[in-house]
């Protein structure tokens, strides 16, 4: 059966449970006594002596009269574990090899050769049978000569294969294949069976990703000479002593397996060509019981071999039928064969119909596209989607790859090597198939080669391994990433990196190692970059070029290192950096800014060694050296004047001038006399807006209340923002589109605007309100949605977000002012305004009338199913539940205008049903529900935020919604992104990718496939997997959010992408369901990472936006039960007792904050999910969500 794609039927699937008693004990040495006992040698203890028993002199008398061979040898029909599961059955064991010059047992093996070689077959068994025409021209059979026999294994050496193929019991907790399979075949193939790596990490996280090699290539790894593949040796050994294995497969292995090798890689090579030529060789065809003669006539119903030589199409690769057997048990089989690689796979009827189809839907859309009659070689896709695979940057050599060494998937810097640079060290693959989706990285300063060592002098017992080590992996989106520090700046950011490695889950103290890795990266990217920018490289040709040399397309496409450089002392640079914890090179406090250092120059220190400089003559020069590669790069994009030194108006000289504000380099360009009238015109704005600050200043200083004050401090920032938005379109306009200057000078702009508006937070703002507030919103009207028995979307997860934010302060920190009452001037806002620009009218009016339809008590009623009664299952409520979401959109409306008009620096809404899924009208972009979702309070957070003052909205320019929900935000992006608009960006970080929610089919009738059609996938399906334009950007991250995952696209992309689109507004729909107690389950967060998420959002803000941040509450479903189960009035009143009795019901105390009347109604099986929570859960995630928003609410960090 084809190994890609199992079947449980089959035998070679190794499913059943079949495990060998040598797998959980010491590997044991059978030797017989003086006494006449045997003794049972462990090379982990002491000798342990077994009594002589009947059954060993029954099994003596056996190997006397010569009848043991056959009880001896390595039956795949009986398992290990029956045969050897006890002492006495040990002791009777017959043992054939050679065992230390035993004239016995060398008597034994010649007999046992004599009968090898009588039983090989006669040479009619060798004739070649009858084949396909065609299938005999792709392949190369060539005779295979007699070999040695191998030699059946001692018990000894089945324990060793038998570990290193992880079978047996102590190995089923991880994988489902560890046990023996029953045919010879099906025990072949566990020649490329996959290795889990990381089993140990796997056993402390079991939702940690498995890291995987198959057993040849393990092996290879480990080799030292050309016959160190002791493992497979002993594997070809037990196949070839199993009963009906074919002869022709035992000339073929024993023939490969000792064939003389003069490399490892000649070995590897011998290896797969054993493998692969049995698989379709017509001799071990024909004696295994296969057909490969074509009839005349249909066979039977399905054809049966009149079918051979038939082309299909498998794997959206070209194949050929080359064999068919009719077994008993299992129905018609044929053996199909890749015409691109001779890789070999089973099928079954219906699925070899399959493929028949799509070589016929495959021609005729040949013959309708083109009129030639020419035939061309049919190109294989099976490695398509990895040989087009690549990371952006390629062409600089740096990426992050994941190691197989380091158990538990973390991504790590590494540098590509060239395939010039790996031919050169005879590192190429000597196994096409994978050769080609393979590549060799060098990991740079990894942490997992140092553990073990301590020396005093070191930063960390993790700086002191090797700073290289080669590796080589596949190419996969699963172990390659792209770099996600930029170079452009000259700098390394110190922030974002401990951002990143805390997502790690790595000791604190290997962050220096960390960083390590880092700075090397960054020095050799920026020294790829420059040669490149220099010579004009570009990537022609690299399809034909990878495929000359059989590799993978990113060994081409990746900067050829000159080994100079690569031998530059990089240990004693790293030496002379300052540890982390020391004080870093700082910015300017006022502007966010992140801790940074310059990046090493690697062109310059080559150059240090060549002359003239080497000769030391010029001093002068050999200092401006030195200067350059240990000074930080002088910059003038910093404000000229520090407006942090003006607290107080005395005189109008002490008034802020635009110096205060803007960098040098703007100063320049918009001050001079030659200056472009666009530059001139900012010039002007800037002035205007200072002196409005100064105005207010003034005012605000001079005693007037507290309400005159914020809005005066409210209209000056919408001025802000308006008079920022006007200079930017002066600074995109026709005029100046041409001027070099426009694009640093438009960021430097924005970064004026956005230090006065952070300027006027800090000197008109109050205690409670302006700068370090974060306010919380909710209104109990939300209560008013009441959904279904048994629903994860539950009323009781308000009170639950209420709680977690007044344990983060909430209420009683005169910096987190509670908001529990929305005006109704937001409600009628919301309602007449801006709800009718996120949904369609038909969608609204359907929804309002479906619910006032309802009777008054009505609880859990479907909402958004439709006529036929299909979708609604899942989004249900009562008469309230309109009104509750509307109260949530009115509240997100006030969020934006506290944050927009300075009473808070950010703000979160606590508000329920969620809304990222719903769209414009009903099961946004083709999802099967509504997913709990009635209106979207994030996208009409974002259209209020950009609509005119003219119109009543705020008049920003850009807003940016990152949504962390575990689902991705369907109805969001229907809303704000289904065609480009430059007004916003939707971000998503969902669970999902093509590998679950499955693939468009190109090669089926209609081309697509409906969302979630595959059972296996996650809601709301395929429509998250991609990013159709500029305005999206979606990372899912398959079937389970990790922390690392999760961190390194936060790192890798989502920030990256925050600043280039610099926005006014981050708005974050805030789902806590990736919590690892979620019952969902499809996350492995901490409520602390939800933490680190919140604090690296409002870190980005803080930059960029001054600190604007709206989060909104959408899923997150982890709230432990808060009433009692209400009885089964179907079981007698004794079973309930009983039931309750055994497992008492643990109740989640919210105190007030749970309305009296607010019912909890949660099924049995569902409060059993529940109650980890107690643990962690999504109190603890909004806690933390909430705590992280407080801590970055303060755009001006004290000095301390």
């Amino acid at each position: 059966k084809n190994p890609k794609e199992p079947d449980e039927s089959l035998p070679s699937s190794g499913k059943r449970d079949r495990t060998s008693a040598f797998s959980d004990i010491s590997i044991l040495e059978v030797l017989p006594s003086n006494d006449g006992s045997k003794v049972i040698t462990s090379v982990d203890g002491p000798p342990q002596k077994v009594p002589r028993t009947d059954s060993m002199d029954s099994s003596e008398d056996q190997k006397k009269n010569g009848n043991s061979s056959d009880d001896s040898s390595n039956d795949g029909n009986v398992a290990l574990s029956d045969r050897l599961s006890d002492a006495d059955s040990i002791a009777s064991c017959t043992i054939i090899g050679p065992t230390n010059g035993s004239a016995g047992a060398s008597l034994q093996n010649e007999k046992l050769h004599n009968e090898i070689e009588n039983a090989a077959g006669t040479d009619d068994e060798f004739e070649m049978p009858e084949c396909d025409e065609y299938f005999l021209s792709l392949v190369k059979l060539d005779p295979i000569p007699n070999a040695d026999p191998l030699p059946c294994l001692l018990p000894r050496e089945v324990a060793q294969l038998e570990l290193a193929l992880q079978i047996g019991p102590k190995f089923k907790d991880h994988s489902d294949d560890y046990s023996w399979r029953e045919d010879w075949n099906g025990n072949l193939q566990l020649v490329d069976k996959d290795l889990i790596m990381n089993r140990e990490a796997l056993g402390k996280n079991p939702m940690a990703k498995q890291i995987t090699i198959p057993f040849c290539e393990w092996v290879a790894k480990f080799a030292r000479h050309a016959d160190d593949f002791t493992n497979v040796k002993y594997l070809f050994s037990y196949v070839y002593n199993m009963k009906g294995t074919p002869s022709m497969a035992k000339r073929i292995m024993a023939h490969y397996i000792q064939c003389p090798a003069s490399s490892i890689a000649d070995r590897l090579k011998f290896i797969v060509q054993a493998s692969q030529r049995i698989s379709y060789d017509p001799i071990v065809l024909k004696q295994d019981g296969w057909t490969t003669a074509k009839t005349d006539t249909p066979d039977g119903v399905t054809g049966g071999a009149y079918l051979i030589g038939r082309k299909i199409m498998w794997q959206r690769s070209e194949a050929i039928i080359i064999a068919f057997v009719r077994d008993d048990g299992l129905g018609d089989l044929w053996k199909c064969m890749w015409v691109e690689d001779f890789d070999t796979f089973d099928l079954e009827a219906d699925e070899l119909q399959e493929g028949i189809k799509r070589w016929e839907r495959k021609m005729v859309r040949e013959k309708s596209t083109s009129k030639s009659t020419k035939t061309h070689k049919i190109s294989s896709s099976r490695f398509e989607q990895s040989r087009s695979f690549t990371v952006k940057g390629i062409e600089d050599g740096i990426i992050l790859a994941t190691s197989y060494k380091t158990k538990s998937g973390r991504p790590w810097p590494a540098r590509i090597m060239h395939v010039t640079e790996v031919k050169a060290m005879g590192q190429l693959s000597s196994r096409r198939s994978s050769s080609k989706n393979e590549i060799h990285v060098v990991f740079l300063a990894p942490y997992w080669n140092s553990q073990s060592i301590r020396t005093t002098n070191a930063k960390s017992s993790y700086s002191t391994g090797p700073l290289f080590e080669l590796e080589t992996i596949d190419v996969s989106r699963d172990t390659i990433q792209e770099y996600p520090h930029d170079i452009k700046s000259g700098t390394l950011s110190i922030e974002k990196l401990r951002a990143a490695f805390t997502f790690l889950g790595l000791p604190k103290s290997a962050f220096s190692r960390y960083l390590d890795s880092h700075r090397i990266a960054l020095s050799l990217k920026a020294y790829a970059h420059k040669q490149n920018s220099k010579s004009g490289r570009r990537s022609s040709h690299v399809e034909a070029f990878a495929s000359l040399t059989e590799t993978h397309p990113l060994s081409v496409q990746t900067f050829l290192f000159p080994d100079a450089l690569l031998n530059l002392p990089f240990e004693y640079t790293l030496e002379k950096y300052p540890h982390p914890t020391e004080k870093a090179i700082q910015s300017s406090s006022f502007d966010n800014e992140e801790s940074t250092e310059p990046i090493m120059k690697l062109g310059l220190m080559l150059d240090a060694l060549s002359p003239p400089r080497c000769w030391g003559g010029k001093s002068d020069e050999e200092e401006t050296i030195a200067t350059q590669l240990h000074s930080p790069p002088k910059t003038n994009f910093s404000p000229m004047k520090s407006p942090e030194n003006l607290t107080s108006f005395k005189s109008q000289k002490e008034s802020y001038s635009i110096e205060n504000f803007c960098s040098e380099y703007l100063i320049n360009n918009i001050d001079n006399d030659d200056a472009n009238l666009g530059f001139k015109a900012i010039k002007t704005k800037l002035l205007d807006l200072v002196a409005a600050l100064n105005n207010c200043i003034v005012q605000v200083e001079h005693g007037v209340s507290l309400e005159v004050r914020q809005e005066k401090l409210r209209l000056f920032l919408l001025k802000c923002m308006v008079l920022k938005g006007q200079g930017e379109e002066i600074l995109h306009g026709p005029d100046m589109l041409k001027d070099p200057k426009r694009q640093n000078c438009t960021s430097e702009y924005r970064k004026a605007c956005e230090r006065i508006f952070k300027r006027a937070l800090v000197r008109m703002g109050h205690i409670n309100s302006g700068n370090g507030v974060t306010a919380i919103l909710t209104d109990s009207r939300c209560n008013q949605h009441i959904t279904a028995k048994g629903s994860f979307e539950r009323a009781v997860r308000l009170p639950a977000a209420i709680r977690g934010a007044k344990l983060a302060g909430a209420g009683s920190k005169q910096s987190m002012p509670f908001v529990t009452k929305i005006e109704e001037a937001y409600m009628e806002l919301a309602e007449n305004k801006i709800v009718p620009m996120a949904h369609k009218t038909s969608y609204l009016r359907r929804m309002k009338s479906k619910i006032a339809a309802l009777p008054s008590d009505a609880k859990g009623a479907p909402l958004t199913d439709d006529s036929d009664g299909e979708g609604g299952e899942d989004t249900r409520g009562s008469r309230g539940s309109y009104t509750a979401a509307l109260v949530g959109v009115a509240a997100a409306l006030k969020g934006v205008d506290m944050i927009v008009g300075g009473k808070c620096v950010n703000s979160f809404c606590a508000i329920r049903p969620p809304g990222h899924h719903a769209g414009r009208e009903l099961r946004a972009m083709g999802a099967i529900s509504n997913g709990f979702c009635l209106l979207n309070a994030a996208a009409c957070a974002a259209l209020y935020a950009v609509l005119p003052l003219s119109e009543g909205g705020l008049g920003l320019k850009r807003v940016c919604v990152v949504d962390i929900d575990v689902h991705h935000g369907n109805g969001t992006q229907d809303i704000l992104a289904s065609t480009y608009d430059p007004r916003f960006l939707y971000i998503s970080t969902h669970a999902g990718g093509p590998h679950i929610n499955g693939y468009s089919d190109d090669k089926s009738d209609d081309g697509i496939r409906r969302n979630l059609n595959n059972k296996d996938g996650i809601f709301p399906g395929r429509c998250g997997d991609i990013s159709p334009n500029d305005g999206v950007l979606n990372l899912p991250l398959g079937q389970k959010i990790t922390p690392s995952a999760l961190g390194t696209a936060l790192v890798c992309q989502v920030t990256p992408a925050i600043e280039r689109f610099s926005p006014e507004l981050i708005i974050i729909s805030a789902g806590f369901d990736a919590h690892k107690n979620d019952p969902l389950g499809l996350g492995g967060l901490s409520a602390e990472d939800f933490g680190t998420v919140t604090k690296v959002l409002c870190q980005v803000a803080l930059k960029i936006c001054s600190g604007r941040v709206l989060s909104i509450l959408e899923g997150g479903y982890g709230v432990p039960c808060c009433r009692p189960l209400e009885k089964n009035l179907f079981l007698p009143n004794s079973t309930n007792d009983n039931n309750e009795e055994k497992k008492p019901l643990k109740l989640l105390n919210l105190g007030d904050d749970l309305p009296a009347n607010m019912e909890d109604r949660v099924d049995i099986h569902l409060s059993q999910k529940l109650d980890r929570c107690h643990q962690e859960g999504f109190l603890e995630c909004v806690k933390e969500h909430v705590s992280n928003l407080s801590a970055s609410s303060d755009v001006e960090p004290r000095q301390t």
